[in-house]
Order: structure tokens, then C-alpha cells, then sequence
């Protein structure tokens, strides 16, 4: 029988690394713009068919993708101090990196995220909000633009100081307005440089910004039904973790979300070690909050997606 209790955290799990904290964002640097590099390079090879360059290109573009997807995630790492020991520095280590994800705000996120973990998949739950109004397949597919619409209307309702925080909320509301500016700042420079690459060299742009962007995007629009899709309000059976090879090596163990959820402060390279452990104290049973395959997460997501 499975316990009723969230079992304890080994020790081994509790410490943050701050020197993994900083091969995140080397990862995810080298996963999005190396491969886009790769894919720009393919492109250029004149003495191919295109059509050879097409399909060699395919494999870098999705991997760059990914790449940004990771990037922008990291945000989300910074807010929960798994990027440094320390939460100022590991904060704007997130923030930095997630600007991989053009106009990402990822505070936006962050602000409302607390109440996520609290209330999962409840109606008090921020994210289930957000998307069970999505009824359609457009309006799911444009999750990654509500998303950022939504993360732009949480800075700024923070900024005015319109909105206030929870009082279980880790980070005083001083501090978070502070992150918010600073973010609006950071997105507002890394834009700049987005067009100035664009205005520059338009087709380095193409496969290193515009590319990956629509293969991040599209995941992102499947990611939030991989992680919650048909899954309880219930500590222990609220989220799912995906434990493919691919994403594992890809994403760095962040789609091991139930192990997430039940331990947010755990780095995401220790959650497939994590994940062992729990399975081996019998408090997480494959069958009922595990996807093994990375073509079956998708089809999780995309089952989600496709339903009316």
C-alpha cells in the first residue's frame, strides 16, 4: 500500500549546488544556440540539395527548442533558489537566463507560482485558472501567448503594488517589485538585441531566435496537460513525472514534476535519483503519475489538447 505521508527528504537531496546551478544555463546555452548553429550551418552547405538540408536541419531545430524552452524554465529553477544557495543571487540567475525566452517575464510567473504549489489543481490554483478556459484548439495552442500575457499583467499589477502576495509567500513584496523592475529591464535590453540580430544577419535570426521560438512554443503549449493533464488535487498524485531519456538528458530532470511538487527545493538533475527513491519506499507507483517515453508524454499532451 502506498503511504499516506510525503516521506522524508534524504539528505543527499537537500543541499544546492551552486556551481550545477551554473551548468544549467551552460546546457541550455549549448542546447539552444549550438544546435541552432548547427541548423544555420546545415542551411548554408550550398553543395547539399535542400531537401538533404531540410531534414538534416530537423533534428538541430527541435533540439534548439528545446534549448530555449530550458532557458526560459530556468526562471522558474531561480524562484525556488535551485539555481544558487543563495535566493538574490539564484533569483537573478533565473531571470538571466530565461531571457533566452524572447519576451519572457519569467516574475510573472514567479508571483503567482507559490499558489500553484499550494493549491494544485483546485479551483484556488493559478495555473488551472488560467487554462481550463481553453475549451478549444486554437485557444490551447495559444497557451505560451496567455501565458505571457498573463505573466506581463502580473508584473505590472505588482509594480503599481495592485496585487498583494500571499503571507506564506517566501519573498517579501519589496523585494519581488525589485525583481519585477529589474525584469522589465532585462527583457526590454535582450529584445533589443533580438532585433538588432534580425536587422543584422535575418537568417542567423531565423535559426537561432524564430525557429526554435515555434518549437518552444509549441511544447510549451503541451508541457502544462504533460504535467497535470487527468492527474488528482491531492498531495502525491497532483502532477506527472516524465522520466524519458530524452527529456531527461534534454531538460535536466525538470519534467520529473510530481517529484518536483513534493519537493521543490530538490535541483532538477538529483529529481530521477529522487524519483528511484521514492519509488523504492513505495510512495510513487509508475502506473499511476508516471509517462516513461517521450512520444508518450506528447501523446499525453496532445490528447489533452486535441479533447473538446
Amino acid at each position: 500500500m502506498k503511504p499516506t505521508r510525503r516521506p522524508p527528504l534524504p539528505a543527499e537531496f537537500r543541499e544546492t549546488s551552486n556551481l550545477m546551478g551554473l551548468y544549467y544555463i551552460v546546457h541550455g546555452l549549448v542546447l539552444w544556440l549550438g544546435s541552432g548553429w548547427l541548423a544555420y550551418a546545415i542551411y548554408q552547405h550550398a553543395a547539399w540539395p535542400l531537401w538533404l538540408r531540410v531534414v538534416a536541419m530537423a533534428l538541430p531545430v527541435i533540439s534548439s527548442g528545446f534549448g530555449m524552452f530550458y532557458m526560459g524554465s530556468l526562471g522558474h529553477e531561480g524562484f525556488h533558489r535551485n539555481m544558487n544557495r543563495h535566493q538574490d543571487v539564484s533569483m537573478v540567475m533565473g531571470m538571466l537566463a530565461s531571457l533566452g525566452a524572447p519576451l519572457f517575464l519569467s516574475v510573472g510567473v514567479n508571483i503567482y507560482h507559490w499558489r500553484h504549489h499550494l493549491h494544485t489543481n483546485t479551483p484556488q490554483d493559478p495555473d488551472l485558472q488560467l487554462y481550463r478556459g481553453n475549451r478549444n484548439l486554437l485557444a490551447k495552442m495559444r497557451v505560451s501567448l496567455d501565458t505571457n500575457l498573463y505573466c506581463v499583467r502580473n508584473v505590472v499589477r505588482l509594480i503599481l503594488a495592485r496585487d498583494k502576495l500571499d503571507r506564506t509567500f517566501p519573498l517579501s513584496a519589496a523585494r519581488m517589485r525589485f525583481y519585477a523592475c529589474l525584469n522589465v529591464v532585462m527583457v526590454a535590453a535582450a529584445t533589443t538585441g533580438y532585433v538588432a540580430l534580425a536587422l543584422a544577419a535575418p537568417t542567423l535570426f531565423v535559426f537561432l531566435v524564430l525557429a526554435p521560438a515555434i518549437v518552444a512554443q509549441l511544447y510549451w503549449a503541451l508541457h502544462p496537460y504533460i504535467e497535470h493533464g487527468d492527474t488528482a488535487d491531492v498531495e502525491g498524485n497532483n502532477a506527472r513525472n516524465c522520466t524519458s531519456p530524452v527529456l531527461r538528458f534534454m531538460l535536466m530532470g525538470y519534467t520529473y514534476h510530481l517529484c518536483h511538487h513534493l519537493y521543490p527545493s530538490v535541483q532538477t538533475h538529483r529529481l530521477p535519483a529522487l524519483y528511484r527513491h521514492l519509488k523504492a519506499v513505495g510512495y510513487v507507483r509508475d502506473e499511476d503519475t508516471t509517462e516513461t517515453s517521450l512520444f508518450g508524454a506528447i501523446r499525453i499532451g496532445a490528447t489533452q489538447v486535441l479533447r473538446s
